[in-house]
Order: structure tokens, then sequence, then C-alpha cells
């Protein structure tokens, strides 16, 4: 971010410079901000957006401004609002919207806004640069390799690119091991669903096994009642037939009727 900030300054200085060669007059505000006193600037730069026919650029240099005093919030109010004016350059304040964005350590917001200033100029290469920082801090890793990849295929000769390719190589490594532990979890989930099902067919095995003894033994009570009770009315049929046989007549006998 400091180095953003001194390219805004530099570009700033150079602003002024053509202004005054082709005798222009200079902002107070952005005066004041080139001159690297944000606080000093910002009234002056809110005077003058609030003014008749404001420059567009004033709201990128205002909202710079919040971000350089530290007022991140009101720095993406004002970049927003930017964007809603006919003139401004969107993808500048995409970019640094973004920034103001991170630095609220709002990631996810963040990317959107550095995705919107790839959209309006896919060769701008920043937004590449601080969109993989942004997903770096959001742990999505292939993103964020892919852009790092694409902001050094678009600044080859980057004074940063030793530190990002080691960065590179470390992330490639953490994906491998990312892919080895999700391998692990899958066949170690696989395992687990192998042995529920086991031991559910096991269980039901033992349930069914239960099931027929239960069945057999129901079926051995059975029988074994019907036998007690066919024995016993068996019994009971012949004690009748002998029972009071003294009071039966014999069909020998002659019957008192006549």
């Amino acid at each position: 971010m400091k180095g953003l900030y001194k390219r805004v300054f530099f570009c700033g200085i150079f602003f002024l410079a053509v202004s005054l060669i082709y005798g222009q007059q200079v902002s107070p505000g952005v005066r004041l901000f080139t001159e690297n006193e944000p606080e000093r600037a910002i009234p002056l730069l809110e005077k003058e957006i609030a003014g008749t026919n404001p420059s567009p650029d004033l709201y990128n240099y205002l909202g710079l401004a919040y971000s350089q005093t530290g007022n991140y919030q009101k720095a993406v109010e004002v970049f927003e609002k930017g964007l809603g004016v006919f003139g401004t350059n969107k993808k500048v304040l995409y970019y640094n919207q973004g920034n103001a964005y991170y630095r609220l350590e709002n990631y996810n917001k963040a990317c959107d806004c550095y995705s919107m200033a790839i959209v309006a100029d896919s060769q701008y290469a920043e937004p590449y640069l601080n969109r993989a920082n942004a997903l770096l801090r959001i742990n999505d890793i292939d993103n964020c390799v892919t852009d790092y990849v694409t902001y050094l295929d678009l600044r080859p000769n980057d004074p940063q690119e030793p530190k990002i390719r080691a960065l590179l190589d470390l992330l490639r490594k953490e994906k491998e091991l990312r892919i080895a532990e999700q391998k692990r979890r899958e066949e170690e989930e696989i395992r687990l669903k192998q042995e529920e099902e086991r031991l559910a067919a096991a269980k039901a095995e033992q349930e069914r096994l239960a099931a027929v003894k239960r069945a057999e033994e129901e079926e051995r009570r059975k029988k074994l009642l019907e036998e007690v009770a066919n024995s016993l009315k068996q019994s009971s049929d012949t004690t009748n037939m002998s029972a009071g046989a003294e009071d039966v007549l014999s069909y020998e006998e002659e019957s008192d009727i006549d």
C-alpha cells in the first residue's frame, strides 16, 4: 500500500507540473494532497466536489486522502460516489476502493472491487496482485495462485518477482498437502462407511438369527402345550367313561317301562 501512495504522489506531482506548464489553475485540494498533506486537503476537496462542475479526478484524490488518514470507510464511500459520476476513471476508483476494503479486512468486498477494475481493463496488473493477496487472506489458494501468475505475466520485471515466485512455490506445496489430506479424509470416510455397513449387516444377521431362534422356541412351546393338552383330554375321557359305570343300565336288563 505504501508503494501505491508513492505512485499516487508522483502522479499528483506530474499532474501539477502539467497544469502549471499549460497555465491551468491547480485545485487547492489537489495541491495539498500532492504536498502530502491529506488532512488539510480533505475539506478543500470536499468543498470543490460540492461546487459547480467539479473535476471527476477530485473523487479519486479525496478517497485517497481519506485512506491516507486511516478513514477507510469514508474512502470507500467517496470512491463509490465517484463511480456514479460521469467521466471518472472507473478502473482506478474500483482499484482504490478495493484497497480501502482490504484495509478494513473485508477481503471479499476487496476481491469484488479488484475484479471490477480488471473487467474495466484486463491488462491492469495491480488489481491481480492485490486480489491475489485478498484471496490468500480468505484461503482461496487456487484462485490466488492464478492471480499471482497472471500478475507476473503482466509485470515480468517486477522487483517483487522473486518473493512472489517463492510464495507461489509455498502455495503449490500447500495445495499438494491439502490434496493429500483431502484424499486421506475421503479414504477414511469410505473406511468408516464400510465399517458401519459391516456392523449394520452383522447386527441385522444377529437380529435375524435371534428371530429364528425365538420362532423355533415358540414352535417348540406350542407343540409341547398341544401335547400336554391332548394328554389331558384323553385322560379326562377315560375317567368319564369309567366313572359311575354301575348306574348305566344294561341293554339286557328289562326296562321298567312297559
